[in-house]
């Protein structure tokens, strides 16, 4: 058995992986939008025509790419059923920004719609010899850990995945017995708070800043960050207002049509009724006018109606970021040089800001105990900034046998 690593190789983005059984695997076709050179990446080139792909979550660094695979082809792809309906927003979004600089049109993406074929956790289908089993990774709705067995070979591909509790999942479930291990290290150097405490700071910032006549801004991803502030600030205090603007409220529909993929759809759904969806100017006006909680994209500030909001609140506000922003994005030159760029002009912001870590991300612990219960024979160290650091670690430090590939390479499993 092969592994092709066509990228999230040395890097975080474009995750992509060529797995060789008796059939040939895409694992993950995503992009990376927010590069150094200033211009989305994606997957390295293969000659290898896949049989079928296997998509972990709908995030675009792990999605992005699927409907380029259908430029010369058609293939069935795999996933948890939520996952459809999820990445047609995301890459309609895409398609709407990046427009001619993807490699696909709109012909292409619409037939990748069409041969989505989704699986149930925890169901084995087989291919060929392969068998295929889906288990959830507990990181946004349908997040999947892939399990492939071949020739009494068990390959674990984790894409995304977090083990502790949030608001919105359980978390994923050890899988043990694996022989080679495919695992994202995203915050493999790092642990993560205690998250009641950093919910509790959470709540206390947002009391200060509406106490003083402010809104409290959270820069959201749309995709699993909307939703779980929308449940956290609700699950403390039921009568806040509360206003969420931007692509998230299309997910959170989403989140609600599949209510078996999160832990408590009804507590959502009551939460969610309790908010109010922003439609047009007029609730833009509303949200400012009164001390409120603001959820908004984009997460990273690169455009959305979050800016619209950062210029309109009044002294009193405040930011939390509560999640990582790529550097070079606004989010990422607010943080560290107090600016954000418009127009390819330096904006200067005086509202005060923090971050409090809410990630949907398995921290350094999380990632060990995954590694010591799957006992594998082999890791593959994948999506971190530091991957052959930790292979190296995961070498020196624990007895395994771990490497950290680069992009364009191929691995023996």
């Amino acid at each position: 058995m092969e592994l092709e690593c066509l990228g999230a190789s040395g890097e975080v983005g474009r995750s992509a992986f060529l797995l060789k059984t008796d059939k040939k695997i895409m694992l993950d076709y995503g992009i990376k939008l927010f590069d150094e050179s200033g211009t989305a990446k994606f997957p390295e080139q293969t000659n290898v025509n896949p049989d079928f792909a296997v998509l972990s979550h709908a995030h675009l660094d792990h999605s992005g790419c699927i409907p380029a695979l259908y430029t010369s082809g058609k293939i069935k792809w795999y996933g948890a059923l939520p996952t459809k309906d999820i990445v047609e927003v995301l890459w309609k979004d895409s398609m709407k920004i990046m427009g001619d600089g993807l490699p696909y049109r709109l012909g292409h993406f619409r037939k990748a719609l069409d041969y989505f074929t989704p699986l149930e956790y925890k169901k084995t289908t087989t291919m060929g010899e392969t068998d295929l089993t889906l288990y959830d990774a507990g990181h946004i709705s349908g997040s999947a850990l892939v399990e492939l067995e071949y020739k009494n070979k068990k390959i674990v591909y984790t894409g995304d995945f977090k083990c502790e509790e949030t608001h919105m999942h359980q978390g994923a479930k050890y899988i043990e017995d694996v022989d080679t291990l495919i695992i994202e290290s995203t915050y493999a150097n790092r642990e993560h708070p205690k998250r009641k405490e950093v919910e509790q700071k959470v709540m206390e910032q947002i009391y200060e800043t509406i106490d003083k006549g402010g809104n409290m801004l959270f820069p959201s991803f749309a995709l699993g960050r909307t939703q779980e502030l929308i449940a956290l600030v609700r699950h403390y205090d039921k009568d806040i207002p509360v206003y969420v603007d931007g692509m998230g409220r299309e997910i959170t529909n989403i989140y609600l049509k599949h209510p078996r993929f999160i832990k408590n759809a009804n507590k959502l759904r009551d939460a969610v009724n309790s908010v109010r969806m922003v439609e047009g100017i007029p609730d833009k006006k509303d949200a400012t006018r009164e001390p409120s909680v603001i959820i908004s994209t984009a997460g990273m500030m690169n455009g959305g109606p979050i800016l619209n909001y950062l210029f309109h609140s009044n002294q009193n506000s405040k930011l939390i970021f509560t999640g990582y922003c790529v550097e070079e994005t606004n989010g990422w030159y607010l943080q560290n040089k107090g600016f954000i760029m418009k127009d390819e002009e330096e904006l200067h912001v005086d509202l005060p800001f923090e971050y409090m870590d809410l990630s949907a991300h398995a921290g350094r612990t999380d990632i060990l105990n995954f590694i010591k219960h799957a006992n594998p024979q082999k890791i593959v160290v994948v999506h971190g900034d530091n991957t052959q650091g930790f292979a190296d670690e995961l070498n020196e430090s624990f007895g395994y046998d771990a490497v950290a590939p680069k992009a364009g390479e191929k691995i023996q499993v």
